[in-house]
């Protein structure tokens, strides 16, 4: 079984996305003493708020969880992927044709 990263993860988050946690809090609605317990690694974590922060975070429950996504990519996030990797690869190829080499009679 994974162990839970919760405390560091949301710590993480808070300082990449420069909030602060009471800012969560109250965006969450998760109580400051709740939310306080989670960065401290203590108390029992609800499923309606660790959904709630996920949301807000715009990351997956199994991310603020254990630091990671153990879930596969969903078809949208795939096709998405996939749309921009070859929209780059057209721009790329526009950008810098390939120069091919004439062969001359001679």
């Amino acid at each position: 079984m994974k162990k839970i990263k919760l405390k560091s993860v949301l710590a993480q988050l808070l300082k990449e996305r420069g909030v602060s946690a009471r800012e969560v809090s109250r965006k969450t609605e998760i109580p400051q003493s709740t939310f306080n317990n989670y960065l401290s690694g203590r108390g029992p974590q609800n499923p309606e708020q660790i959904l709630a922060l996920a949301q807000y975070f715009g990351c997956s429950m199994e991310y603020l969880l254990f630091g990671e996504d153990i879930r596969p990519p969903t078809m949208d996030e795939v096709l998405t992927e996939g749309v921009f990797e070859g929209w780059l690869k057209v721009k790329i190829e526009r950008a810098i044709p390939n120069k091919r080499k004439v062969k001359s009679d001679a």
